[in-house]
């Protein structure tokens, strides 16, 4: 399962900018359960002005983002993230989304099919 990070965030303040990335990474890599979760730092995941900002996602599926995230939120993440992993569709709804992170959803990019005849 894949996790993406903003390792940007946050973004406008110059002196603690990345350090959301840093420490989310770094609680989700100290819990029991982070193994299971591939990390990938990614430059911006668009949440801007809101910052703290991590994706679910994975091929076929649905992203969903959410923003206001601190190393606090690791086990909801992880939790988040294999939820997500065992979902066909990746669309909240089809799967629990942990409570902490609930009202923390900022967007939900469904993936478009490709076109066969393209």
């Amino acid at each position: 399962m894949t996790l993406l990070i903003c390792r940007t965030c946050p973004r406008y303040d110059s002196h603690d900018s990345g350090e959301f990335g840093r420490a989310l990474a770094a609680a989700i890599a100290e819990h029991p359960g982070g193994a299971a979760v591939t990390v990938r730092k990614v430059q911006c995941l668009g949440g801007c002005p809101d910052d703290g900002v991590a994706a679910v996602d994975g091929p076929g599926k649905a992203r969903v983002r959410f923003s206001r995230l601190d190393a606090g939120h690791a086990a909801a993440v992880i939790a988040a993230a294999a939820a997500h992993d065992a979902c066909a569709s990746g669309t909240p709804g089809d799967w629990q989304v942990p409570a902490e992170l609930a009202d923390r959803i900022s967007s939900v990019t469904p993936k478009r099919g490709r076109d066969p005849a393209r």
